[in-house]
């Protein structure tokens, strides 16, 4: 995977730890330019200095919580005010809860910053991938979208019934039929969209909340969860091989094309997730 991307400016969200750290690091060590996303400035500060210590390269923070839509355009907008292209955008940041939580915006959480943030992220950053040449977005999603078998537009907020399992994984299959609608909105433009499943990754992930029973959770799971730097591959991969330097509107899984559910290939159900998405963010391409 060494594939040379002196240059090349990565933009990435969730780098602080598990498959998003290690995919930074790889990148960093291909030649690009880091700047990521942090929400815990702590995190953010060794994330750079591993980073320098591998290649002697400054890599920026842009301080953010993604759960909070205001603060989403925050970072949109600093990285926007830096004035780089934008050669790699990796949409990676993602929680999942055991209860339902409701973000400062009033929306359930999962929802809104596994699929809301990529959305509003992405689009305001939309124009500056246009400018660049050959530039790709990849948005980690999971095979987890096949634990809902369509999208519940009757409660897309979990008011009604709120399933930790089914919650993820309706918010997974909106990474892919995002994916799938802006490939087709952005085909006349010199930009790539692809999503992937990394596989299971024994991460932070869902740490956040009732500790005791991630643990148990993590334990049951351990001897099937592939290794950090195993479950980033792909990422890595869709991020700079040349390869798929022209293949745009797919699902990767172990690096190669993989076939999703039905739901996911469901034109419908995109176009809708879209509208949505669109009315609550505010948000539009151009």
């Amino acid at each position: 995977m060494s594939q040379n991307l002196e240059n090349k400016v990565c933009l990435i969200t969730g780098a602080t730890n598990g498959i998003g750290e290690q995919s930074a690091k790889e990148i960093n060590k291909m030649g690009a330019e880091i700047i990521f996303v942090a929400r815990n400035e702590d995190k953010g500060n060794r994330l750079k200095e591993e980073l320098y210590k591998d290649t002697g390269r400054e890599a920026t923070m842009i301080l953010a919580n993604l759960s909070s839509q205001n603060e989403v355009r925050s970072a949109a907008e600093s990285f926007l005010a830096m004035e780089k292209p934008l050669d790699i955008l990796l949409n990676n940041a993602g929680i999942m809860n055991r209860e339902r939580s409701e973000t400062v915006d009033g929306l359930e959480e999962v929802f809104s910053v596994n699929h809301l943030a990529y959305f509003t992220f992405t689009l305001m950053l939309a124009e500056k991938l246009k400018h660049t040449e050959g530039s790709r977005v990849v948005n980690v999603a999971s095979g987890a979208h096949q634990f809902v078998k369509e999208m519940n537009f009757e409660d897309l907020q979990s008011e009604e019934s709120y399933k930790p399992m089914q919650v993820y994984g309706q918010s997974k299959l909106a990474n892919i039929l995002f994916t799938k609608t802006l490939s087709e909105k952005l085909s006349n433009f010199d930009v790539t969209v692809n999503c992937l499943h990394p596989g299971f990754v024994s991460t932070g992930i869902g740490s956040n909340n009732n500790k005791a029973l991630w643990s148990f959770l993590m334990f049951l799971a351990k001897p099937f969860a592939r290794k950090t730097d195993k479950g980033a591959e792909t990422s890595i991969y869709l991020c700079s091989s040349p390869e798929v330097k022209d293949v745009s509107g797919e699902y990767f899984v172990d690096c190669k094309v993989e076939k999703i559910s039905e739901a996911a290939r469901n034109p419908d159900q995109a176009a809708k997730l879209w509208a949505i998405s669109s009315n609550i963010t505010g948000q539009e391409l151009n």
